[in-house]
């Protein structure tokens, strides 16, 4: 086996995004149906079925992850759970500070911290990281080994800015749907035009489980 730490290339991060966004979407619209007999839209951006933190997190993971490809699997689980509880804590704590919203919180539940992460699902980051690491990448890694390189290219470029557009607009709608709630007009063109695009009416819609953290 190949222990060597590999390197990761900046197109392959768009498209471990792009993965990690689609399969945190799948993730939690199956989940909720299964816990509440209700299909929701889940998704975090506002263009698409992604769901960023499962992709910046899958990031996280790899970059990280690469480090320890010769541990062993209790080993990497415990690292993953770790790496996950701390990446998904955090992430709460930038949206809520950043932007002025949360879209979890585990309060209700036992065995929480701060609301932010709850145990049951900090051991599932840990199955998430051994999946990536032994599986998941290194079947990224072979499937676009065999693409057409000016394709892979082509596509890449256009994902990419698509994903950084998506992402922005997303942030800045989510800041002007909080400061609207906290009677905050808006102080420039920019943020009049996202006002006009992405009223309360919209964002309810788009992300009905999206709190705005009044001050």
């Amino acid at each position: 086996m190949e222990n060597k730490k590999e390197k990761t290339k900046l197109s392959e991060l768009v498209w471990l995004f792009v993965i990690g966004c689609l399969i945190g979407f799948v993730l939690e619209t199956l989940w909720h149906f299964l816990k509440n007999g209700e299909w929701i839209n889940k998704q975090g951006l506002l263009y698409g079925p992604f769901k960023p933190i499962y992709g910046f997190g899958l990031i996280f993971i790899v970059l990280v992850m690469n480090n320890y490809r010769s541990k062993k699997i209790w080993q990497k689980f415990i690292i993953g759970v770790i790496l996950g509880s701390a990446f998904e804590y955090f992430g709460s704590v930038f949206q809520e500070y950043v932007f002025g919203t949360s879209t979890w919180n585990y309060s209700h539940f036992n065995l929480n911290i701060g609301g932010r992460i709850y145990l049951p699902y900090c051991l599932a980051w840990g199955v998430i990281a051994v999946f990536c690491v032994d599986f998941l990448y290194p079947l990224f890694k072979k499937l676009i080994s065999k693409m057409n390189t000016n394709l892979y290219k082509v596509t890449t470029v256009i994902v990419g800015i698509f994903m950084i557009i998506n992402v922005s607009l997303t942030a800045l709608a989510s800041i002007r749907y909080s400061d609207r709630a906290n009677n905050e007009t808006a102080t420039n063109t920019v943020f009049k035009v996202i006002d006009e695009l992405y009223p309360d009416e919209y964002m309810q819609v788009k992300f009905p489980k999206m709190k705005v953290i009044k001050e």
